[in-house]
């Protein structure tokens, strides 16, 4: 599993947000505001659960990235990040 791929793409979305370049689809984006970031945050969700519902893998897989690809982008526009999320996920998790 490639998870050095996702702080790549961090990396990317901070990029973006800062340099607003010109035809990027995340700049769009940022410049439309956190309510339409996370009207597409729940978008991607619903979308990723019917097909999941369905049991249909190749539409889930999309939908799922395209939640991630969102939420992270939520994320980067809040000035927080997925690091905020890991340590969560690590104050929850007890071995």
């Amino acid at each position: 599993m490639d998870l050095d791929f996702l702080a790549s793409l961090e990396a990317l979305l901070k990029e973006r947000y800062k340099e607003r370049p010109e035809g990027s689809y995340s700049t769009k984006l940022f410049e439309a505001g956190p309510q339409k970031i996370l009207q597409k945050v729940g978008e991607e969700s619903i979308e990723y659960i019917l097909d999941a519902q369905n049991a249909d893998k190749e539409k889930a897989v999309y939908e799922g990235a395209d939640l991630l690809y969102h939420f992270m982008v939520s994320l980067v526009a809040q000035g927080w990040s997925l690091g905020d999320i890991i340590q969560e996920l690590k104050k929850r998790h007890r071995s």
